[in-house]
């Protein structure tokens, strides 16, 4: 992924500030699921957040959720789980947040899940990066797209949500494996990153079991005068604290 999608930004935690170092599309795709779950008056009681990093999606969800809710946030990378750890303590959703140090392949929830959320590797196939950290966190070497529809599958309650963020160009397949599997296309939010641009460079989907007419969103970040568009504000202003 391009550098420039990574930047500092002074992230929300209810009434506090956090210095999280978090992306845009992340952020975006957050925001996008916490709106389709207000949409269709979908609360969650049991969420499992795989591969959460430092926890910024277990947070962003945390924070629109009305209790009671279990947020259980995987994560194989030991320090990104200790960060995630100490995010959620400095947090007011504590109580519902739970940080594990685990390999989802071989991690078992003892109850189903009413939504999994995933921020999956991103390339497969592409030369990995010489950083191992890196390699881990933008390819499909610790989990590809079918080992998440493997685990969602086995662990989705059966009127659950399946949320994954990934790139345009591997919408088309992860769409026909989630078929294959019964996962049908709920709602789904291209996101754009300039008004310029023609296509979308990330997508993100929410499946579900049921068949359904899905909900699209055309999410663009910037305008052609490069300030925040209406929809961006509107999403991210309750995390963003310069908006």
């Amino acid at each position: 992924m391009p550098q420039s999608y990574f930047q500092f930004k002074q992230f929300r935690i209810g009434q506090h500030q956090c210095g999280m170092k978090i992306t845009t599309d992340a952020c975006a795709f957050g925001a996008f699921v916490a709106n389709l779950l207000q949409e269709y008056a979908f609360h969650p009681a049991i969420v499992v957040d795989v591969g959460t990093g430092t926890g910024l999606l277990a947070l962003m969800l945390a924070q629109q959720l009305h209790p009671p809710f279990r947020i259980l946030a995987l994560e194989m990378d030991e320090a990104a789980c200790a960060q995630a750890q100490e995010n959620f303590a400095a947090s007011p959703w504590q109580p519902h947040l739970q940080a594990i140090h685990a390999d989802v392949r071989r991690w078992t929830c003892q109850q189903p899940a009413e939504l999994i959320i995933s921020n999956p590797p991103f390339f497969h196939g592409q030369l990995a990066s010489a950083n191992d950290k890196k390699a881990l966190a933008f390819h499909d070497q610790a989990l590809n797209l079918e080992e998440l529809l493997c685990f969602a599958n086995e662990h989705l309650a059966v009127a659950g949500w399946l949320a994954v963020l990934l790139p345009q160009q591997r919408r088309q397949e992860f769409c026909h494996l989630a078929l294959r599997r019964g996962f049908h296309l709920l709602g789904e939010c291209q996101m754009y990153a300039h008004a310029h641009k023609q296509k979308p460079h990330v997508v993100a989907g929410i499946f579900s079991r049921q068949p359904t007419i899905p909900r699209r969103i055309k999410l663009v970040y910037r305008d052609e005068q490069g300030n925040e568009t209406p929809l961006f504000r509107k999403w991210l202003s309750p995390y963003y604290l310069y908006l």
